[in-house]
C-alpha cells in the first residue's frame, strides 16, 4: 500500500478531498439556491420522518441548482458500500442544516454549520461546511 507522510494511505487522501469537494459543491448549490428564492430550502414537514422522501426531496430541490445526486455521496462511503443500490443505504451522505425562511439566517451565525458529513470517515470525525464554505472536521473544531 502506498502511503504519504503525515496523512496514510494515498486512497483515503484522495477521498477525503473528494469528499470536502462534494461539500463544497453543495454549499455552492446552496448558496444559489438562497440567492435565487432569497431563503433557506424549506423542507416540507412530511419529509422528516420518512428517510427516502427526505433524500428524495433535497436530490430534487438542489437538483436544478447543480447538486448531482453523486456529489451528495461521500466517496468513501460509496466505496465501501461497494457502489451499492441498497435502498436502505443513505442517498444523501451530507445533511443539511435547517434554517427558516427568512433570507440572513442561513448566514446568520458563522459557525452554525450548513452541512454535516453522516459518518466520520476520514480518521478525524466528520466533516461540518459552514456558511463561508469552509469545512473543517469535527474533532479540529471540539479541540477548541
Amino acid at each position: 500500500m502506498l502511503f504519504v507522510a503525515g496523512y496514510g494511505p494515498i486512497l483515503g487522501r484522495a477521498e477525503a478531498v473528494g469528499c470536502m469537494t462534494h461539500m463544497r459543491s453543495l454549499h455552492t448549490s446552496l448558496s444559489t439556491y438562497v440567492q435565487d428564492k432569497g431563503m433557506w430550502p424549506q423542507e416540507p414537514e412530511d419529509t422528516a420522518s420518512n428517510k427516502a422522501i427526505n433524500e428524495d426531496w433535497w436530490l430534487n430541490e438542489l437538483a436544478p441548482y447543480g447538486a448531482t445526486p453523486d456529489v451528495w455521496l461521500c466517496p468513501t462511503i460509496k466505496r465501501l458500500s461497494g457502489n451499492s443500490k441498497d435502498p436502505e443505504l443513505p442517498r444523501i451522505n451530507y445533511l443539511p442544516g435547517s434554517f427558516d425562511e427568512l433570507p440572513s439566517s442561513p448566514y446568520k451565525y458563522s459557525t452554525q454549520p450548513w452541512l454535516l458529513e453522516i459518518a466520520g470517515m476520514h480518521g478525524h470525525g466528520p466533516n461540518v461546511c459552514f456558511p463561508d464554505g469552509s469545512i473543517r472536521a469535527m474533532d479540529e473544531l471540539l479541540k477548541k
